[in-house]
């Protein structure tokens, strides 16, 4: 069976790139530098021998004898050697010359011969420039050219390989506690691995503990609410029978009454505890939203009187939204007992704008700008982020459950507030229409 080769892992490709990128910037700029320099020396060679071959054709014009070894002058160390000849003679070193006036350039025995071919009225003017130290040069400078690339090239591995390190440390980091929370020893399930796939399978086994924890979580929650309802049931039957056998108008039968309230409270709050992880289209129904309010607000009316909070509910009888009725009842309890233990004594006002959306507006002293910012923050799940030295607790979980419940139905809910001054009140939102119908009868 062939052996799987082991993922390269994400520091070593990161040094190979940053590597490979400094490989092609210096090949680019080690080409372009030698280009440029080899071109300044045929530059400075074709200089040299215009200037020889004028000097000679002055001397010429002049009448005097061109010898056949001229002074290098100016040539840089360089030969110049010279001929006149008729011009039905032939040239002299054969196979060195053009056979027309010109020049070339020859390369022979590791030596480079720059030649020129001009027509003058002596005969025919031979001239050969050796350039074999300009070329020398030029080799020598791509010597130094190709060991500077290499030396930089080593520093580049170098600073990459450091760099990668860096780079890929807070990766590393991110997977061994993660591997560590989830109990994986990450060196032995993928030594010397790709980081990032590490990181990957890393989150992967945390995300199935954390899945198994919210289903087992989720199924104790449905068990515990099978095991209270029945109590529940059997509850509220003695409540019934006992209430049959009250005295209306008597003491006695208010408190059974509330008591029954109470535990039909009790068996909504266990319904709603369902709907916080549950979006089942199944619970939805017809729900009219007067009454809604008016079963939201029978059990905290004690509190609320206790504390001073009066009800003005202004919703018409008859507006009727498809919604789930226990996932109301929670976002409509929270938000009663959200005014009634932070704005009384206040009247709360509860009406429907004309955009259908269910407005809750208390007069009571509103809540600070810096509060209510931290108020907004009930995304997190928890909005009880008061000043350590405020008097309460400032607005606990209940806010964090009533948009978590939103949210899961694609309800809106927000707040804003003044604090202080004639106009001060706190005003929630809650629109519904989202996913719901409304239904004027």
């Amino acid at each position: 069976m062939m052996r799987q080769d082991r993922p390269s892992s994400l520091a070593r490709r990161v040094t190979w790139a940053v590597t490979g990128t400094a490989a092609v910037f210096l090949l680019v700029i080690s080409l372009l530098a030698y280009e440029t320099f080899a071109r300044m020396e045929d530059s400075l060679v074709d200089e040299v021998l215009s200037s020889q071959i004028a000097a000679l054709r002055d001397d010429l014009g002049a009448g005097l004898a061109v010898p056949a070894t001229l002074p290098p002058r100016w040539s840089e160390g360089g030969r110049v050697q010279a001929w006149v000849q008729p011009a039905d003679r032939p040239p002299p070193l054969e196979g060195m010359f053009s056979a027309g006036p010109g020049g070339r350039e020859i390369v022979e025995s590791g030596r480079t011969w720059h030649t020129w071919v001009e027509t003058l009225p002596q005969g025919l003017l031979y001239v050969r420039y050796d350039a074999t130290s300009h070329e020398d040069r030029v080799r020598s400078f791509g010597w130094i050219l190709a060991g500077g690339a290499v030396l930089a090239l080593i520093c580049a591995w170098l600073l990459a390989r450091r760099l990668a390190r860096r780079v890929v440390a807070p990766i590393r980091a991110v997977s061994d506690r993660l591997s560590a929370w989830g109990g994986v020893n990450l060196a032995d399930e993928a030594p010397l691995g790709d980081e990032a796939l590490q990181l990957i399978g890393a989150f992967n086994r945390i995300q199935d503990r954390v899945d198994r924890a919210v289903a087992f979580e989720r199924q104790f929650a449905a068990n515990l609410g099978h095991e209270l309802r029945t109590p529940l049931a059997a509850l509220r039957s003695d409540c019934e029978m006992a209430l049959l056998d009250a005295v209306p108008g008597t003491p006695l039968a208010a408190r059974l009454t509330r008591m029954l309230v109470q535990v039909d409270a009790a068996a909504s709050s266990l319904a709603g505890a369902a709907a916080l992880n549950s979006a089942d289209p199944a619970r939805v129904r017809r729900v009219d939203l007067s009454q809604a309010l008016e079963q939201a607000w029978f059990a905290l009316e004690p509190m609320a009187r206790a504390r001073g909070l009066v009800l003005d509910p202004r919703i018409p009888p008859g507006v009727c939204r498809s919604l789930d009725p226990d996932a109301l009842l929670i976002v409509l309890r929270n938000l009663l007992r959200n005014a009634i233990e932070h704005a009384a004594p206040a009247t709360l006002r509860v009406d429907l704008d004309a955009d259908g959306v269910l407005v809750l507006r208390d007069d009571g002293p509103g809540i600070d700008p810096g509060r209510l910012a931290r108020v907004r923050e009930w995304r997190a799940g928890r909005a009880d982020l008061a000043a350590p030295d405020a008097p309460e607790a400032g607005h606990g979980l209940g806010l964090g459950i009533a948009q978590r419940v939103c949210e899961l139905r694609g309800w809106r809910l927000s707040v804003d507030s003044v604090h202080d001054g004639p106009d001060s009140g706190t005003t929630f939102r809650l629109d519904l229409n989202s996913v719901s119908s409304q239904e004027n009868s």
